[in-house]
């Protein structure tokens, strides 16, 4: 009967530790989401990005044109 009391104790405490298991790695999705890589870009690449926005915010783009182009 001891034997089964102690299985008992033990599989509710495997119980615990994997429910915090689980809310560990929800916490690390989240973590992980929210890291945001960088990525280097050439001079070149920056001067032709400063250009489209300069270009952009003059002309602007229309918002359903953007909505298609973001395929939203």
């Amino acid at each position: 009967m001891a034997e089964t009391e102690l299985l008992k104790a033990i599989y509710e405490e495997l119980k615990v530790i994997k429910e915090e298991l689980r809310k560990l790695n929800s916490k690390i999705e989240i973590l992980e989401a929210g890291l945001i890589q960088e990525e280097e870009i050439s001079e070149d690449e920056a001067e032709n990005l400063d250009k489209l926005s300069e270009e952009t915010r003059k002309c602007g783009i229309p918002w359903e044109k953007l909505k298609t182009e973001l395929g939203l």
